[in-house]
């Protein structure tokens, strides 16, 4: 469980400090002798990183990686797949320098980038003529 904690919480720091910021409200309030709700954030410490350590270990995330476009007729670039786990491979490091790195927090940004908050909040019709109207005021200011 450590091992895949180690490898978690460097790359993706931003779990690791809500984990240091529940441990410290949990001594907090072992200070200040309140041991019913430091009882209850050590409850939610604990199944925090049990969720954590669920969704990670044991698991293999592969990816492909599109080649950019050459205009050499005799080159044509292999499209790349890359596989990551916790246990193996957690970051790979191309021949570019660039460091890849994908797991279940990257699956669950790339969903959220891809929704449409305003077609979820408004529906449809409301974003089509929210657009409809910033791209007639846009080409009024450019004329």
């Amino acid at each position: 469980m450590i091992d895949v904690f180690k490898v978690f919480y460097p790359t993706h720091y931003n779990f690791a400090a809500v984990s240091i910021l529940l441990v410290l409200l949990v001594i907090y309030l072992l200070t200040k002798k309140n041991f019913k709700w430091s009882l209850i954030f050590l409850a939610i410490l604990l199944v925090f990183n049990i969720a954590i350590y669920k969704r990670t270990a044991d698991k293999v995330w592969t990816i492909t990686i599109e080649p950019e476009k050459t205009s050499d007729p005799y080159f044509t670039p292999q499209v790349q797949t890359m596989s990551f786990s916790a246990k193996h491979n957690w970051t790979i490091t191309d021949e570019k320098g660039e460091v890849h790195h994908w797991c279940w927090v990257e699956e669950y940004w790339q969903s959220f980038a891809g929704t449409d908050i305003i077609a979820k909040l408004w529906g449809s019709e409301s974003k089509k003529k929210m657009i409809q109207s910033t791209e007639s005021r846009a080409s009024d200011i450019t004329e």
